[in-house]
This record gives C-alpha cells, sequence and structure tokens, in this order.
C-alpha cells in the first residue's frame, strides 16, 4: 500500500472507527481479488459451455447428415439388389435375342426379328447396363443391314465392319455384367458363321 492509503485508512479509522474499515478493507480486498477472479472464471466457464454447445451442433449436424447419406446409399443398394434378378434375367434375354438376331441375318426373315429386338429393347432397355443397351441396338440395326450390304456389292471392308458389329455384342454384353468371355466353341461357331458368310459374299 501506498502512503496516500494509509494516510486515507487512517482518517477513515478515526472517522468511522477500526470496525468499519477492517469491514471495508476486507470487502476491498474480496472485490479486488477474489470477486473479480471468481467473475473471470464465471466468464471462462460460461464461455466453455457456449464453446461445447456449439461443437455438439456441429457433431449433431454433421451426424445427421451421414445419417441421411447412409439412408440414401442404403436405399440405393437396396433397390439395385432388387432389380438384380431382374437385369441379370434382362441381359439373358438380349443374348438370346441376338442368337435370334445372328441366325436369321441371311434369311429373309430378318426385319421380322428386328423388329422384336426393337419392341424387347423398348420394354426392357433400362434394365441393361448402358454399353449393352448401345451395342445391341447398334447390333440390330446392322443385322438389318446387312443383307443390303451384300446385295449391293459394297465394299467388303463396310461388309466386314458391319458384321463384325453384329458379332461383337455377346463380348460387349459379358464383359459389362462380368461374366467370362465366349469358349473356344461359342468362338469356333462364330468363327464358322463368318466363313459362311465369306463364301456368300
Amino acid at each position: 500500500m501506498t502512503l496516500e492509503e494509509l494516510t486515507a485508512i487512517k482518517s477513515l479509522a478515526s472517522a468511522f472507527g477500526i470496525g468499519a474499515i477492517l469491514a471495508s478493507l476486507t470487502a476491498w480486498i474480496s472485490i479486488k481479488y477474489y470477486l473479480s477472479s471468481y467473475l473471470s472464471e464465471k466468464g471462462k466457464n460460461l464461455a466453455t459451455k457456449e464453446d461445447i454447445a456449439e461443437i455438439t451442433d456441429q457433431v449433431e449436424a454433421v451426424r445427421t447428415q451421414y445419417s441421411t447419406l447412409i439412408e440414401e446409399l442404403k436405399a440405393r443398394h437396396q433397390l439395385r439388389l432388387a432389380a438384380v434378378d431382374r437385369r441379370i434375367q434382362t441381359h439373358q434375354e438380349a443374348f438370346t435375342l441376338w442368337r435370334k438376331l445372328f441366325s436369321a441375318t441371311h434369311t429373309e426373315n430378318i426385319g421380322k426379328v428386328v423388329i422384336e429386338c426393337q419392341t424387347w429393347w423398348e420394354e426392357n432397355c433400362i434394365y441393361l447396363e448402358p454399353s449393352v443397351r448401345s451395342s445391341f441396338v447398334t447390333a440390330y440395326n446392322a443385322a438389318h443391314l446387312h443383307n443390303t450390304f451384300i446385295s449391293s456389292r459394297s465394299n467388303p471392308e463396310e461388309v466386314k465392319a458391319n458384321w463384325a458389329k453384329i458379332t461383337s455384342f455377346p463380348n460387349e454384353l459379358f464383359e459389362a455384367i462380368q461374366l467370362p468371355k465366349l469358349s473356344e466353341l461359342e468362338v469356333k461357331m462364330v468363327g464358322n458363321a463368318k466363313d459362311e458368310f465369306k463364301n456368300s459374299v
């Protein structure tokens, strides 16, 4: 304490008495040291509670977003699983139709088979993988035009390219649905059909 503060205390002591001075001094020390540190600590605690509340809100928001995302993924996955059997069946039907198309390519029935393929595609295309969807259309369009290419004595390279559009469909289908490619026997069968085609040109 400074000399002035002691002088002020002495004058107060003579005016109010020693008890009042001690009470005032105790109150002043309490206010200066304890109350200020108490209020400071209270402020820190309040700030901490506010920070915790804000962090909790952020955690809950992230948890809610995560739960929503998980539910969406589950719903999508269930939908995909529900459609798996239908998708496999549709790809099998596409292969069966392609075999029919392939067999009818050099016959008078090709127009009817192409229409059958178009109708089937319109009714089932959403179950096909995108690449299969496209290559199936390419195959039946190429099969429809193939006899025209042959009868008009088109460039042999154009005829071969058109034939490749028809014959490449199975491997594209198997690759898209992750099935093994054609066996050697099946490749040989397609090769025999190609030889028959070459002989007819």
